[in-house]
């Protein structure tokens, strides 16, 4: 019988977890071919078939790692506690003729892996059993194989036992995972071959689909993948393979089994493809999936295959009317976000993405702990959990739940009889404001906005709507106004608030606003820690109505933030007393060149981080698109030399910190604070400068250095008119 003929056992490995699916995929490959599974370990699959059925794994399969084919048992004769395994696996290379399997003239190295519980450094015992090896070429041939441990011809596989050590032939060299077309890699890749199972477990390539969507695409492996199935190409036909310089290597059969696989990858191109996307935040794997796409021969499908720079905030309309999509993504979780909420911020900005754009259609998403896979949006699920080398991963498959859109909040209010004795004039007032506001909130889609700003001396409150939730500050009264008396009267407006709101308790956030002295408005207020996520614009952002004074959104500058958005496409962004850095978000989702925020509190930085990950944009990166730094700002702007086209300075009136010497006052310290800023503007650039101190006059000296021209009028929104002086605006640039 020729070796090509004989039955021989083969170990298929496999990463952990993948062995039931690479089951149903061996028997795939193998059918009509008399081959036959004996076992299933964890990590291996045993199977039984002839020199073919282990090319075609070779070449076909899509999951396992390596196939190795056993041709020497070494049974020990006894075991015991005080065992020099070395020595044990040098005796078993050395009893066995080598020469047989391949040549002197040819290269190797060894691989080695022990069972639980056998005690041997690993290191000593490889170099043993190639002494084992060297010394058996030596003894039969009078020469010896070299060694090379990077691109050897033959590699052998050891399994230290306790009792046997089994020598393997590693027919398929490299790791399959190895398909040869990723030449440009970006942060933490996916395997080609967990990707490959994903793509399975989700039934692409027996599922018909008309979109695949990978939203944070990275290197492209998901997409190549994909494509590899579809159009039936077999991973292993660009690679080189451990049997080729065995000498039980069968040329022949090997061609025509690529010649069979060129075939049917050929007819299969010409069937119709589904429609790609490949989007990542990041211009460099946005580059690399495209050079990968080359590199694995799919040139000329790029015709189907969009890839494009963008964030979860900046998705089109997919056109879904009667098409079936399947979005697949593995997210920069881990490293590449550094801390768990902004992980957990990050899924929840893909979570509402999915229910806005791709209701009801299928999902296969990656995460690094189980609480990222909870927060998806999805229903009839499967789980699996897999290691990507070193890191355990969870992928989460189902079916994207569809969001019940809820309209606006101030799309079905209506103003209703409110009477309430004493508190009569504020419910009118409050009423008739929303009517005014309502309109053109809708028609510009705001939902986050002011209600009533103490408009009447005897109601001394601020009432904000964030979406359907009120935050309500009640400024504290003069201590000529009796305490008693003024608490009789805020919770008179506070019954008033939900009546004509019609809200529940729960949705209404209270508290009292003193003149603050120093960082106090930064500090903790509560640790109850009510967070929300609101739309403005094309972005998302977190707020907290509980913790602190303010929000995490200051609403009088939202004109400003969308007027940021609109001129910061390709330009390097600069905001300067940041806070949660929401006008450096809008800049960046509006295609800003990068974006650089300044703050002294770590605190709102990290919220700032939050922020930019709830919509996709990826911090903490080697590139360092998307900055942030806790520093003082004067000592920041004179240590710094970049320049900016376009900056933002909102700092607070008055500010002192342990961080730093002094106090910030900025009636006397806004004169040197945009002399320096402006030193970071680079020529032809804009600089945005506002504050909130009633009182405040722009130094003269300053307009005749710049070209300065004030805006107020122009950033006032819509439901700030009645307070006009909620903060001034000027807009300076060189002359």
């Amino acid at each position: 019988m020729t070796q090509s003929a004989r039955l021989n056992t083969y170990w298929v490995t496999c990463a952990d977890g993948l062995e039931n699916l690479l089951v149903e995929e061996l028997q795939d490959i193998t059918q009509n071919q008399g081959a036959s599974i004996t076992e299933k370990k964890a990590g291996r699959v045993i199977i039984q078939g002839t020199l073919e059925t282990a090319y075609r794994i070779c070449l076909w399969s899509r999951l396992a790692s390596r196939v190795l084919l056993p041709i020497h048992h070494f049974e020990l004769e006894k075991t015991h506690d005080a065992r020099d395994v070395a020595e044990e696996i040098y005796e078993g290379a050395v009893s066995f003729d080598w020469s047989l399997i391949f040549s002197p003239s040819s290269t190797f190295a060894i691989r080695l892996q022990t069972e639980r519980e056998i005690k041997v450094n690993p290191q000593f015992a490889t170099l043993r059993a190639k002494d084992g090896v060297v010394d058996s070429f030596m003894e039969a041939q009078g020469r010896r194989p070299s060694i090379d441990t990077k691109q050897p011809e033959i590699t052998l596989f050891v399994l230290a036992g306790k009792t046997a050590h089994t020598f393997c032939l590693d027919l398929s060299g490299d790791s399959l995972h190895r398909r040869g077309y990723r030449r440009y890699m970006t942060d933490a890749p996916i395997k080609e071959n967990l990707a490959a199972a994903i793509l399975r477990l989700a039934g692409w390539g027996k599922t018909s689909f008309d979109l695949l969507i990978d939203p944070m695409c990275g290197s492209g492996t998901f997409i190549i993948e994909a494509l590899m199935i579809q159009t039936d190409r077999a991973p292993g036909i660009q690679r080189q393979f451990g049997f080729m310089g065995w000498h039980g290597h069968d040329n022949t059969l090997w061609q025509t089994l690529k010649t069979e696989a060129q075939q049917r990858h050929d007819t299969a191109l010409q069937q119709p493809l589904p429609q790609f996307y490949a989007y990542d935040a990041d211009w460099d794997a946005v580059k690399a999936t495209r050079q990968n796409i080359i590199a694995a021969g799919f040139e000329d499908l790029l015709a189907h295959i969009k890839i494009e720079e963008r964030v979860l905030a900046d998705w089109p309309d997919f056109q879904l009317e009667g098409k079936k999509a399947f979005i697949i993504t593995n997210p920069p979780y881990g490293e590449r976000l550094g801390d768990k909420a902004s992980n957990r911020a990050l899924y929840q900005g893909l979570a509402w993405q999915l229910q806005k754009f791709l209701p009801d259609q299928q999902a296969a998403i990656l995460a690094s702990h189980i609480e990222q896979a909870d927060v998806l949006p999805l229903e009839n699920t499967q789980t699996l959990r897999l290691m990507n080398g070193n890191l355990p991963i969870y992928v989460r498959d189902g079916i994207v739940v569809s969001k019940l859109d809820k309209p606006p909040f101030l799309a079905n209010w209506q103003a209703t009889p409110v009477e309430i004795e004493g508190a009569q004039d504020f419910a009118n007032r409050l009423q008739k404001n929303i009517s005014n506001l309502k309109k053109q909130a809708l028609r510009e889609n705001v939902s986050c906005l002011r209600l009533y700003d103490a408009d009447l001396p005897d109601f001394n409150l601020v009432v904000d709507l964030y979406d359907d939730n009120l935050h309500v500050q009640e400024y504290a009264p003069p201590k000529t106004i009796d305490p008693e008396k003024a608490k009789k009267r805020f919770n008179l407006a506070l019954a008033v608030i939900r009546q004509v709101l019609g809200l529940p308790r729960e949705k209404v956030f209270i508290k009292t606003r003193a003149r603050q002295k120093g960082i106090t408005q930064y500090e903790k207020q509560s640790e109850v820690s009510k967070r929300f996520i609101v739309q403005e614009g094309n972005v998302r952002v977190f707020i907290n109505l509980t913790d602190y004074l303010d929000t995490g959104l200051f609403l009088d500058h939202r004109p400003m933030r969308l007027r940021i958005a609109q001129e910061a496409k390709g330009k390097h962004f600069l905001n300067l007393y940041s806070y949660t850095s929401t006008v450096s978000v809008h800049a960046a989702v509006g295609g800003a060149a990068s974006t650089t925020s300044v703050d002294l509190s770590n605190t709102y930085l990290n919220w700032s981080k939050q922020n930019f990950a709830l919509n996709g944009l990826t911090v903490d990166h080697p590139d360092q698109q998307h900055q942030f730094f806790e520093a003082d700002v004067f000592e920041w702007l004179k240590e710094g030399h970049e320049t900016y086209e376009l900056i933002f300075i909102d700092p607070p009136t008055f500010s002192n910190s342990k961080k730093f010497q002094g106090t910030f006052d900025v009636q006397r310290d806004h004169a040197s604070l945009l002399k320096r800023a402006m030193n970071r503007l680079s020529n032809g650039g804009t600089l945005y400068f506002s504050n909130n101190f009633q009182k405040f006059e722009l130094d003269d000296e300053l307009a005749a250095r710049f070209d300065v021209q004030e805006i107020t009028e122009k950033t006032i929104g819509f439901d700030f008119k009645r307070n006009h002086k909620i903060h001034r605006a000027w807009r300076f640039r060189h002359l």
